[in-house]
């Protein structure tokens, strides 16, 4: 009984390890979908791409219907009439009833119309090839900005998952000590909005990582696998300069290509359209093949070779017209070339340098991240021997998963200006080495580069010296204010009586609220001064500022000042009105610190309106720094 146990026992195990090997076997031979193998099914399966791909086809077909203008045309052509005969002819013969004769057209000459027709549906054609190409490359950039994004909120909504984890840990830990009587309710509370914050930061993550794996869905078609190949084309880099990213841009990005094809084909319907103006040589032949009896001795029944030549001599300057209007459309084709130049421009130095920057930004949130993470560890250490509470571990936590969540975007950000700027020089389908089959390589010609009119230039990527920042700095007390400390008194507590009576209790001194800051720099004030909506009223919020600032300009004696008014900008903005608001505002400073003992003839208001901001605008929300007063002391 002892024997069969065991050897059932042996058996089970047995099969359970063969069990878990032939999955394992089954896991590691189910074949992992590569980048490159999901970017050539999107190219080629993807309704938009194969919406381009269509077009192209469409118009390659079209070219050879205007080539079929060559070849000679052959037709069968049978009659039949009834004709009152008004006079007999002589001869005996008559019109026939009934004929049936073979016609051979072939144009030998329409003024280059047909060769340049053919020539332009050529370029036409290629005009389709480079707008498959970027809807091939902008398509690819979607996915693989979808599939970088992908990848990253896998990656952050296990962050959140850990954050609400340990944050549920500490939670209850500090509910067991409230309910004990050891911690204080309060603590509780702060606790309980931290948990609530991590809950919200899960459910974003989760939100994120659906909406992006839709975005999959739509351009690849299905729905992403579970496990994502590491992308790697970011590693064969970019250019030294961005003006080198520029050159490889204008010769290979397929939206300026297009246009200087478009060039080409609108120059080739010019001449098309001016064969008008020349002969046209048309060579016919007809044979008979068979005619009613009562016709067979007439001239209808000859077989028939003629020459045509026709020449238009007036239609109306239809023909002019029609040669301008093709002109004008040079024009266009011309200024859409010149558009592809500033877009392309703007896109590849844009992209090139979000990668510079990015890469910067990453040296320095590593060395945060590492830091916080060091801190952690140190907090939860001292925490172990008393010194730390456990909100200051809930701190940590918070903090740790920000530095860990903001290091993360940067790391997905940079693989993302690589493909942002790949794309924008023509390049992203061969730096994945994905490649669509069945498409013509064409040859570079020479009009290529003619009409390439597009200049390398980029603006130079702005580089901050942090150490004349520090060298040019005033010192902290000069530019804000500093709190000053107020004497609080706190009422004794009476002893117990069993106890002998305290000494008097010193009173505890306790800062009083900072007051709001102004900005002094050695010959400019900037008040943070606060005004209603649309309107040059002060907040009474403000006055406290406007007091300090009041301060600052007896300390300049007799010195003319200048209040000068801004605002900010957004897409709403009218100038108009900004540049009234901003005087009306700069006068009611002028009028506030008039009342505060500031001689009026030292002042005078302007108004800039939203001419001089010294930050960027939000087309919406324009720019809270922009809005702003500035006391100027001028000199003398």
């Amino acid at each position: 009984m002892y024997k069969n146990s065991n050897y059932r026992l042996v058996i089970l195990v047995l099969v359970t390890c063969l069990s878990g090997l032939a999955g394992n076997i089954a896991y590691a031979t189910e074949p992992l979908l590569t980048l490159k193998e999901m970017v050539e099914k999107t190219v080629t399966s993807n309704p938009e791409v194969q919406s381009r791909y269509h077009k192209f086809l469409e118009s390659g077909y079209e070219q050879e219907v205007m080539r079929a203008g060559f070849l000679p045309k052959a037709d069968v052509v049978a009659n039949y009439r009834k004709q009152e005969e008004l006079v007999k002819p002589a001869d005996g013969t008559a019109t026939p009833r009934f004929n049936s004769e073979l016609v051979l057209r072939q144009m030998i000459f329409d003024g280059f119309a047909t060769n340049n027709e053919v020539k332009r549906l050529g370029h036409a054609s290629r005009v389709r090839y480079y707008e498959l190409q970027s809807a091939m490359q902008n398509t690819t950039l979607e996915f693989v900005r979808a599939y970088i994004d992908a990848m990253r909120y896998r990656e952050l909504t296990q962050f959140a998952k850990d954050n609400y984890v340990v944050h549920k840990q500490l939670f209850d830990r500090i509910k067991e000590r409230v309910t004990a009587g050891v911690a204080r309710k309060v603590d509780l509370e702060q606790a309980t909005g931290r948990l609530a914050l991590a809950e919200a930061n899960l459910l974003t993550e989760a939100t994120n990582l659906h909406d992006v794996t839709a975005r999959m869905q739509r351009l690849y078609g299905e729905i992403p696998p579970e496990t994502l190949e590491a992308p790697t084309f970011f590693n064969a880099g970019v250019e030294s300069t961005a003006v080198e990213a520029l050159k490889v841009a204008y010769n290979q990005n397929p939206d300026l290509l297009s246009t200087i094809e478009d060039i080409q084909s609108s120059q080739d319907e010019i001449k098309a359209r001016e064969a008008r103006y020349m002969p046209k040589l048309d060579l016919q032949a007809r044979k008979n093949l068979g005619v009613s009896s009562d016709g067979r001795f007439s001239s209808s029944a000859a077989d028939l070779l003629e020459l045509t030549m026709n020449f238009n001599l007036f239609n109306g300057f239809s023909d002019h017209n029609s040669v301008n209007q093709a002109a004008q459309k040079l024009n266009n084709s011309k200024d859409l070339r010149d558009k592809a130049c500033v877009d392309t421009r703007q896109i590849v130095v844009i992209a090139y340098n979000d990668i510079e920057q990015l890469k910067e930004q990453e040296k320095y949130r590593t060395e945060h991240k590492n830091a916080i993470e060091n801190a952690r560890e140190a907090y939860r250490k001292q925490f172990d021997i008393g010194q730390r509470t456990l909100l200051d571990l809930l701190d940590t936590e918070n903090e740790y998963f920000q530095a860990k969540r903001t290091l993360t975007n940067t790391q997905y950000d940079i693989k993302t200006a690589y493909a942002r700027t790949y794309a924008g020089q023509g390049q992203l389908l061969n730096k994945i080495g994905a490649a669509r089959g069945g498409l013509p390589e064409y040859a570079r010609e020479d009009y290529m580069d003619n009409e390439n009119v597009c200049q390398s230039l980029a603006p130079e990527q702005l580089i901050i010296d942090k150490a004349a920042l520090l060298a040019d700095a005033k010192p902290l007390s000069s530019t804000y204010s500093v709190p000053k400390a107020v004497d609080v008194p706190v009422k004794a507590v009476e002893p117990p009586k069993a106890l002998e009576s305290p000494k008097p209790v010193e009173p505890v001194k306790v800062p009083e609220p900072p007051k709001s800051v102004v900005k002094v720099l050695s010959n400019k004030v900037i008040p943070d001064v606060q005004f209603e909506t649309n309107s040059a009223k002060i907040k009474p919020v403000s006055y406290p500022v406007l007091d300090n600032a009041v301060n600052t300009l007896k300390d300049w004696g007799n010195s003319n000042v200048e209040i000068a008014g801004h605002t900010d900008r957004r897409n709403t903005s009218k100038a108009a009105y900004n540049q009234k608001l901003s005087e009306k505002r700069a006068k009611a400073v002028l009028k506030y610190v008039v009342k505060k003992g500031i001689e009026a003839k030292r002042l005078t208001a302007k108004g800039y309106g939203f001419s001089q901001p010294i930050a960027e605008n939000d087309p919406k929300l324009g720019n809270d720094v922009n809005r702003r007063v500035e006391l100027i002391r001028l000199e003398k």
